[in-house]
């Protein structure tokens, strides 16, 4: 046999074992192939229904709330009655707003125990956007300081929001100085309304009022302390200066 043709029996044997092994290999090891295949079948399958699923039900929970606030729009609804009936068919986010719309409902009818519950369920929601909690706390401390009568608790309530960077800092920042005002604290209530009116990025209508706001607290306080405020940077200016010309000892 000549070489060229012992070189084409080898390869051919060679070509043969592969596929043997191949043959095998498949016989052995196709189960898993298979089962990883549908492995991934079903998690992608299942990913997508779960995305369906929470479309669907997202679109639900749009209809329902939708639905609710027309209805109490309407002439003559019982507002209270319609979101209390909502609530139990809304989740998450839609659940919250309902929330807040039947705390709304319950304010306007004069029942603050059940506006205030409400506003408590959307600020202890987790689930729910800190930006529409940290409302649902200004909003019961607007309705404590008000309807509710409790100044002690509208405080609390309203501490908590009248931070710096707060999305309604102004609006709380303002509420504490008025409560100040009502329980006789003139400094206090003088100190804050100054932080809103020498704050360039106080809202205009805020700024106004507060500007308004102290000057009518300073018109009531004693002549001491208002002087004692007006003349504060002034001699904080005149010590600087003197410290400044003040020349070195010979």
């Amino acid at each position: 046999m000549s070489d060229l043709h012992s070189d084409l029996l080898t390869q051919e044997v060679d070509e043969e074992v592969r596929r043997e092994r191949m043959h095998k290999l498949w016989k052995t090891y196709r189960k898993y192939v298979f089962g990883t295949a549908a492995a991934i079948v079903i998690v992608v399958a299942g990913r997508e229904l779960y995305q369906y699923q929470v479309k669907t039900r997202e679109e639900g929970f749009s209809t329902t709330f939708s639905k609710a606030a027309e209805s109490a729009g309407t002439d003559g609804a019982d507002v209270l009655k319609v979101w209390q009936g909502a609530l139990p068919k809304l989740k998450g986010g839609y659940h919250a707003l309902a929330e807040m719309r039947l705390a709304k409902a319950a304010e306007d009818k004069g029942d603050v125990a059940s506006a205030l519950k409400a506003y408590d369920n959307v600020i202890a929601d987790d689930s729910v956007d800190q930006s529409l909690r940290d409302l649902a706390e200004l909003q019961s401390g607007l309705l404590q300081a008000g309807k509710g009568k409790n100044l002690d608790d509208a405080r609390s309530r309203l501490s908590l929001v009248a931070v710096k960077g707060n999305a309604w800092y102004f609006s709380a920042q303002e509420q504490l100085a008025l409560i100040d005002l009502q329980q006789g604290h003139l400094k206090a209530a003088h100190d804050k309304i100054s932080l809103l009116a020498d704050d360039a990025e106080t809202p205009q209508s805020i700024k106004a009022r507060a500007n308004e706001l102290r000057s009518y607290i300073e018109a009531r306080m004693p002549a001491k302390e208002t002087e004692a405020n007006d003349k504060a940077p002034e001699a904080q200016k005149d010590t600087g200066d003197k410290t400044d010309s003040k020349e070195p000892s010979k």
